[in-house]
């Protein structure tokens, strides 16, 4: 069981700066199998960026939830659990999944260097009491971290693509699908792309830089919904003890909606990091 402090509302600026417990991971495994709350098969996590914002690239697939998953060797087969996001659900009716998402992940190389291919079938779904749609949808993922030479330098990448990617993308940056005016639903392609390069300078310093993209293919009738996005990455971090890290990040975004209308963000981030 791991939990943070992350995403609660009971926090007060003013007075007590409040905050409740959250679980991130519940889960227990037995032989081959893995029961409970973990990251999703889909993710390969190890292809995640050196980056001080933890969900970092805008293309990079990130999700945590229940799940049944079998492995066996570098092969990983799991049931998740399943989820809708549509445009045009004003009733807030999706959700109403019959099916969980089925993902198949083979995950091969050695030691520093590791690469992963998945693939995933999945339903979109809503159900208002008076309608009830489902589309089957499909999405693929292939990543991977390439050490380079023996000093701990390596590159990290994912590029990810399909119909039904939604909410498994960017955290939700893109919905799955959009309800149409007859109540059907069409998915809508997306595709989301990242490389990193991580650099030891010493044994003490280091920086990664990181460029992402991620867009998708809209339909009409999502109307002006985010077309795509952009970000850029790069840090400075240090390591006086093993234990602790402690460095900046500068951080440049844009998002583009279907209009054409866009807006750019910059950030610059700073955290200290004790691991235990």
């Amino acid at each position: 069981i791991e939990v943070d402090f992350q995403g609660s509302s009971q926090g007060d600026e003013r007075i007590s700066n409040s905050y409740s417990p959250r679980i991130r991971h519940a889960y227990f495994s037995w032989e081959n199998w893995l029961f409970g709350q973990t990251w999703s098969t889909f993710f390969n996590v190890s292809a995640l960026p050196d980056l001080l914002d933890f969900v970092g690239p805008v293309g990079t697939i990130f999700v945590r939830q229940a799940q049944i998953r079998y492995s066996s060797g570098g092969f990983q087969f799991a049931a998740e659990n399943p989820s809708s996001t549509l445009y045009n659900d004003a009733a807030s009716s999706s959700d109403d999944n019959q099916v969980p998402d089925l993902i198949a992940r083979y995950n091969f190389g050695s030691g520093n260097t590791n690469y992963s291919v998945a693939i995933m079938g999945r339903e979109l779904a809503y159900d208002t009491g008076t309608d009830i749609e489902s589309e089957l949808g499909y999405a693929a993922s292939v990543s991977g971290k390439i050490a380079l030479g023996e000093k701990g330098n390596d590159l990290r990448f994912m590029l990810n693509a399909g119909n039904a990617l939604g909410r498994y993308m960017g955290l939700n940056a893109f919905r799955g699908g959009s309800i149409e005016g007859d109540g059907s639903i069409e998915l809508v392609d997306q595709w989301g792309a990242f490389a990193a390069y991580r650099h030891l300078w010493s044994e003490q310093w280091r920086s990664s830089f990181s460029l992402s993209a991620a867009q998708a293919d809209n339909p009409t009738s999502a109307g002006n919904a985010a077309k795509q996005y952009e970000t850029f990455h790069v840090n400075l971090i240090y390591k006086p003890v093993a234990a602790l890290d402690i460095g900046g990040e500068m951080i440049v975004g844009n998002k583009e909606l279907e209009d054409g209308t866009d807006g750019a963000v910059n950030r610059l981030q700073f955290s200290a990091k004790y691991t235990f």
